[in-house]
């Protein structure tokens, strides 16, 4: 066995363990899950109906429950729980913090609404691509 063929069997042998630790997701979860972290950031934008912290903690709850979704299936799934480094979860909350800031501070004009659903409409895409994905 030469170089080249050892490297190749060594990478099939990688991907064949990262699917067998990961299995897919059902076909319905991606676009449930795409909908709510993207419901979860329109709701942080300027609302006309309701008051004060009311959306904002409704977005957050859809998101917590988009996450909870995950998590349980992968759980019901035996996929074992991979370590995660720190800094896309702050980078996540910076962000959150920044766009829950920004929608109390203004005003309850609509000016700046379509900013808030294009960035959730953004966010829903890339939830969706990201898990329905294969294992690589």
């Amino acid at each position: 066995m030469d170089a080249a063929e050892a490297g190749s069997s060594l990478g099939q042998t990688r991907h064949i363990d990262r699917a067998s630790a990961r299995p897919p997701l059902p076909r319905w979860v991606p676009p449930v899950c795409g909908v709510m972290f993207g419901a979860a950031v329109v709701l942080q934008g300027p609302n006309g109906g309701m008051s004060g912290l009311t959306a904002p903690l409704i977005g957050l709850a859809l998101a917590l429950g988009a996450y909870a979704l995950i998590v349980a299936i992968r759980a019901r799934q035996g996929a074992p729980r991979r370590p995660v480094s720190a800094a896309p979860w702050i980078t996540t909350v910076v962000a959150a913090g920044a766009l829950s800031t920004s929608s109390l501070n203004s005003s309850n004009t609509s000016e700046l609404r379509w900013l808030y659903v294009a960035s959730g409409a953004v966010v829903a895409g890339i939830v969706w691509y990201r898990l329905q994905r294969k294992a690589r």
